[in-house]
């Protein structure tokens, strides 16, 4: 510390008082013992008080200042927090919310830390624009988003900003003349297209597929081991027997149902007493390690019995050779996979239970965070009890809520909001409540989401949900996929790696350009959409709607790109509007002026054909540029509907459609299907007559695109 510093450090802060409440301004949660609330002069300050974030990380519920050595820039730190918590200022800048608090503190004590490698101490009359450009190309040079580098810029727009409630000053002129921060950080604004990125449907679908298999099949094998392992544990009633006596009626009930002894089904994930077994290399035979903690509770024998009674041990040892040896040992038994025709598994063990409840966690959160649309705050703030099946005002369908909290967009608070959902996404939710129930007493948590299995969770909610999910896509490589073919298909070579973000994203545009697509062998993006959206007049609670209104426009967008890619290839279009559609599509590219195989710029291909993306409505066998005063569709309507009644599509003679190649097989399907009813010996004239014609309107149909593609 220099000689000016601790100078400096000698006076107390010239703006706040030692017992200044730090929240002061903010609203504190019900219950909130004033005597208790942080106060300037402390060093580390309790924030959770005005946190009203259920699943936010304990990490981000205090910040500490001890480890700043410099007096100074100790002082500093703590008058540029409370200030910016507490002081409402004319600009339109808002005041810090507490969940951020912690943040700005790094990125201030970054941007001190600079100063004083520069200038040997933190002095805010030491710094200038030049500095301040300095830091920025730093920040600029390193492999971070411009976003980033905005957030790092903002300590020195607040130290101007805040100067007036700093002891030892602030920033004395404008940085970068007023600019944005994030501008001069080259920012372009907000982009209209979520950068989010989509899970490819293969992806999603395989994902999905094993999750619900988790949910509805595996889960009834899971809960039931728990049961079975919860009896055992309850029930250590010690027989009067002696303990040869009570290991010779175990082994002769394991003989009599055919069973072995049980052993460890991964030896290397043992632990507590039994791993120091492992250790000492004792108890193993012939690889497998004997799982005497099962064989414990299943024969009422305590284990130090079971290796002291060297009689006891040897009728073990004898049962071993006889009976062989069980992976598990537990005696839920396993479901049969409809797929493989075999048990999905081995029995239970301890840790293999432990591990599974995990893998059924994830799936069942998976299932609530894709086919809600909810966001990870939004479904880690469910509460036992949040799911409610109610009937309809007529009493014909059951509908199914869930209750939780909205955060984005709202006030510190939140706001309870209700999600209309479906069957699949009600199983997972009352999963996850049974198993949370058993851990919830001791962790003091009130979520249906916490982390299984640990003695002491530091954080409400599971805080790394997405590792759990990655390791969860690894789980299900392992276990039920092999190395060329693993259970969730590769996507250019590589494992997908999710985040919470993507499932909101992808099912918004599925639903919105992929209605009819099938999420997971029985569920389609319609159904999900309709439970999604109903309850909401119009507007959905999370801005759910809203966002797949956005993914619509994006994916048309998209999808006009792809039409007209095509077109570059030699590949033309089919049905009543293809002529229309073409000349558009060849206009553009007449005035890109492409080379043959190069594909223009995507940006300027929408912008060009906009107007044509506006109208597009891809559908199963054919694609609709939709214009109300000619669909068939529409019937008498009066032709001001903005969207097509796919249901009425008449895609063979409706001047609005076209049929593109990769409509084809649908087409060819539909073709062959003709084919066999005319096979059939009971038809009438009448009917065989009918479907001859039907046949024979197709084929013409899909002929020019048959005749490109020979």
């Amino acid at each position: 510390m220099t000689a000016t510093n601790v100078a400096q450090a000698t006076a107390p802060s010239a703006i706040r008082s030692p017992s200044d409440i730090v929240l002061c301004s903010m609203k504190l949660t019900e219950g909130t013992d004033p005597k208790a609330l942080s106060r300037f002069g402390d060093d580390v300050w309790n924030l959770d008080p005005a946190i009203f974030h259920v699943t936010a990380r304990n990490a981000l519920r205090t910040i500490d200042f001890t480890d700043i050595a410099c007096p100074v820039e100790r002082l500093t730190a703590k008058e540029y927090i409370f200030a910016w918590l507490n002081e409402r200022l004319p600009d339109r800048s808002g005041r810090l919310r507490p969940l951020s608090a912690r943040a700005a503190l790094a990125t201030l004590r970054q941007f001190m830390a600079f100063v004083r490698e520069r200038e040997g101490r933190f002095d805010a009359a030491l710094i200038d624009q030049d500095l301040l450009d300095t830091y920025l190309a730093l920040q600029k040079i390193r492999s971070v988003l411009p976003s980033r580098v905005g957030a790092c810029l903002r300590p020195a727009v607040q130290l101007h900003r805040l100067a007036r409630f700093l002891t030892h000053g602030g920033l004395r002129f404008v940085p970068w003349n007023g600019t944005a921060v994030f501008k001069v950080a080259g920012c372009r604004g907000r982009s209209y297209e979520n950068m989010t990125p989509r899970i490819p449907e293969q992806v999603i679908g395989a994902l999905l597929r094993w999750s619900l298999r988790y949910i509805e099949l595996f889960s009834g094998d899971i809960l039931e081991a728990r049961a079975e392992l919860d009896r055992l544990e309850a029930d250590r009633a010690y027989p009067r027997e002696t303990v040869a006596t009570r290991m010779a009626s175990y082994i002769e009930a394991r003989r009599k149902a055919g069973r072995g002894i049980p052993v460890w089904n991964a030896p290397g994930s043992i632990g507590g007493f039994c791993a120091s077994l492992v250790r000492a290399d004792r108890h193993k035979l012939n690889g497998d390690v004997l799982n005497l903690k099962l064989i414990s509770l299943q024969s009422r024998i305590h284990v130090t019995n079971i290796i002291q009674n060297k009689e006891a041990y040897g009728l073990l040892l004898g049962a071993v050779a006889e009976l062989g040896v069980e992976q598990g040992g537990m005696d839920t038994p396993i479901s049969i996979d409809p797929d493989s025709g075999k048990p999905w598994r081995t029995r239970f063990d301890f840790f293999a239970l432990a591990h599974e409840e995990r893998q059924l966690q994830t799936a069942a959160y998976i299932l609530c965070a894709y086919l809600t649309g909810m966001r990870d705050g939004e479904v880690q703030a469910m509460r036992p009890g949040c799911l409610q099946r109610n009937r309809s005002p007529d009493g014909m369908i059951e509908r199914l809520t869930i209750r939780s909290i909205v955060y984005k967009g709202r006030a510190e608070l939140g706001k309870p909001e209700e999600w209309v959902t479906i069957e699949p996404v009600g199983r997972a939710v009352e999963i996850a409540e049974r198993l949370a129930a058993r851990h919830r007493p001791r962790r003091k948590d009130d979520g249906i989401w916490i982390v299984l299995h640990r003695a002491v969770a530091r954080d409400r909610g599971v805080p790394h949900v997405v590792k759990q999910i990655n390791r969860y896509r690894q789980h299900l490589d392992e276990c039920f996929g092999t190395p060329e073919e693993p259970a969730i298909p590769l996507v250019e070579g590589r494992s997908w790696v999710f985040n919470t973000r993507q499932f909101r994203r992808t099912v918004a545009w599925y639903i919105a350009n992929r209605p009819f697509g099938v999420v997971a062998g029985k569920i389609q993006y319609k159904h999900a959409s309709v439970a999604m959206f109903d309850g909401y007049a119009g507007s959905s609670a999370s801005g759910f709607r809203q966002e797949v209104e956005q993914e619509h426009h994006l994916g048309q967008l998209d999808d006009i790109v792809v039409h007209y890619e095509a077109a570059q290839r030699g590949e033309r279009l089919a049905g009543p509007g293809a002529s229309r559609v073409t000349h558009e599509i060849d206009r553009v590219g007449r005035e890109i002026g492409s080379l043959p195989g190069v594909i223009a710029d995507g940006k300027r291909v929408k912008a060009m054909l906009a107007h044509l993306a506006r109208t597009l409505h891809v559908g199963y066998l054919n694609d609709c540029f939709f214009e109300p005063a000619t669909a068939l569709c529409l019937g008498r309507s009066t032709g001001s509907e903005s969207q097509p009644i796919l249901s009425n599509c008449a895609p063979d003679r409706c001047p609005n459609s076209c049929i593109a190649r990769r409509h084809l097989p649908a087409w060819q399907a539909a073709i062959a299907h003709a084919e066999a009813m005319l096979e059939e010996k009971r038809l009438s004239n009448v009917q065989r007559t009918a479907i001859r014609q039907d046949r024979d309107r197709m084929r013409k149909l899909i002929a020019p695109l048959l005749e490109q593609g020979s």
